[in-house]
């Protein structure tokens, strides 16, 4: 028989498999089906573990992506993410969707053989536009790989430079498509972190010591499982709008990995209708009988001030559970696809933040309309605090705006 799941359970379960709360008793929220399980030594470690179990976190804002690491591992300091990518084990990249990610070092070279596919179809025609012939990439690329080549990492100005040094006529428009083509054909990664604080450039042949080797049907389990796993429980559509798979090599995916045994198919009702759902029987089970969002206070924090682009929102493709589609707009002002920051509130999001340009009022709360952060103001003072103290910003004061109504 099909176990439903009501909608405060599917959120429960998602929170916990974010990281977002503390794995139910008896589950194991960082297993996932090939990387290994053995407990870290390090605060570098805890974060390319949480990186690991994540498989990828949104990484388009620098600050962001690093914060989106920090929180789900309770502890640790934004060195200690400069440390995961000094010592190589994560790295910021495309993995899928052509959209830059972090992610546990191992894994860049299979996400990006898997879905690679559908992203390069399109570089040809961005470069006609651009006005990039074939033989001038192809010197760009030979220039840049000789570059990199036994090099520490290099920063973007650093690695342009080089193509005026070699007589190649390059256009300013043409740096991001040429470090995206690098980054996204498994040539190059965004590895050590400068001391201006961002990842340099470096080869990956020469960066990443144990890439993991997947392909075909394993490689689709493999992104099915751990996608799944992270994100507590997920349709077809989510799994195919994230990974930028097609509707069938999802579909192929999580059957394998049910089949597998490492996800359970389930199903929940969605706007009058019984859709087919996926989660790892482990958190499935140890969720069952824990108490929803709605009903009582949880295990674990009540609010949250989550990062800009957090996969609490974007590891979706409907994320109607966390946020009410009519509040969209002010998650997304003007439809850009700038996610900023959210106050979230068991679960499901109340507000936005940011830190304030005066120093005065510190990190800034803005409630969705018809909601209120006042009853929160203790608990959403100590995230603040935390965010601070992760930044090196310790005593930030924290402050309460109107309603974005």
């Amino acid at each position: 028989m099909t176990q439903s799941l009501t909608s405060d359970q599917l959120l429960t379960m998602r929170m916990s498999a974010q990281g977002l709360l503390p794995p139910a008793s008896g589950s194991d929220a960082q297993d996932n089906t090939h990387a290994s399980t053995a407990a870290p030594s390090s605060a570098a470690e805890r974060i390319a573990q949480t990186a690991r179990h994540m498989l990828a976190v949104q990484g388009q804002d620098w600050r962001s992506a690093r914060w989106a690491l920090g929180l789900r591992t309770p502890g640790s300091h934004v060195e200690d993410v400069h440390s995961a990518f000094n010592r190589g084990l994560i790295v910021r990249s495309w993995p899928m969707r052509g959209t830059i990610h972090l992610l546990a070092a191992e894994d860049i070279g299979w996400m990006q053989h898997t879905t690679n596919r559908r992203v390069l179809a399109g570089a040809p025609k961005r470069r006609e536009f651009l006005g990039i012939t074939d033989h001038t990439l192809d010197r760009l690329v030979e220039t840049s790989v000789a570059a990199l080549t036994g090099s520490t990492g290099m920063e973007r100005d650093e690695l342009a430079a080089t193509w005026s040094e070699a007589g190649i006529e390059w256009q300013s428009n043409w740096r991001y498509h040429l470090i995206w083509w690098l980054c996204q054909n498994g040539i190059a990664v965004l590895g050590p972190v400068s001391e201006k604080g961002e990842p340099r450039l470096v080869l990956a042949s020469e960066w990443i010591a144990s890439p993991k080797q997947l392909s075909g049907d394993e490689a689709l389990l493999e992104l099915a499982a751990r996608y799944a796993k992270a994100r507590g429980a997920v349709t077809a559509k989510d799994l195919a709008w994230w990974s930028g798979l097609t509707a069938s090599e999802a579909r192929l995916g999580l059957t394998h990995a049910t089949e597998a045994g490492y996800l359970v198919e389930c199903a929940t009702e969605r706007d009058g209708k019984i859709i087919a759902i996926w989660c790892d029987p482990i958190i499935l089970e140890s969720h069952l009988a824990a108490p929803s969002p709605g009903s009582q206070k949880l295990d674990g924090p009540q609010w949250l001030l989550l990062p800009a682009f957090d996969e609490h929102l974007l590891g979706y493709q409907d994320r109607s559970a966390q946020l009410d589609p009519a509040h969209f707009d002010h998650i997304v002002p003007g439809k850009n696809g700038m996610f900023l920051a959210t106050v979230v509130r068991d679960g499901q999001v109340a507000g936005t933040w940011k830190k304030s340009t005066r120093k005065s009022e510190g990190l800034v709360a803005t409630p969705l309309p018809g909601a209120e952060l006042s009853s929160g103001l203790e608990e959403l003072h100590r995230s603040a605090q935390e965010w601070a103290k992760f930044h090196d910003q310790n005593d930030l004061p924290f402050t309460l705006a109107e309603s974005s109504a």
